[in-house]
């Protein structure tokens, strides 16, 4: 379904596609909001040795979520010069990617509207 994810692995198809557009439905109505991406990694969801990502749900303070970033920036295949700040709203597509056992393609972007 997301695979379409894996031109994100370049940064010139990331400079010409930043924004995510997600819609959801609300009470019958449909709501748009609009995402900007901050970082762009691969990881893999088998290792011990690997960032999980997916157990970052929900932050209980600032430092954690600075972990958090801080973690992700350092794994972003390229330098976006955007980052979030504790609170940002928060989105994140992964799919599938080939370059390593059980790997994964991970997008983040904050919530701009």
């Amino acid at each position: 379904m997301f695979g379409s994810l894996e031109k994100y692995k370049t940064k010139k198809y990331y400079a010409e596609n930043k924004i995510i557009e997600f819609y959801y439905l609300n009470r019958q109505e449909t709501i748009k909001s609009k995402y900007k991406i901050f970082a762009v990694f691969k990881t893999a969801i088998s290792s011990e040795n690997t960032f999980k990502y997916y157990n970052y749900i929900n932050f209980y303070d600032r430092d954690e979520f600075e972990i958090f970033i801080n973690k992700v920036k350092e794994l972003s295949l390229y330098e976006t010069g955007i980052s979030a700040e504790y609170g940002d709203k928060l989105i994140t597509l992964s799919t599938c990617e080939y370059s390593q056992t059980n790997g994964r393609l991970v997008i983040l972007a904050k919530r701009i509207n």
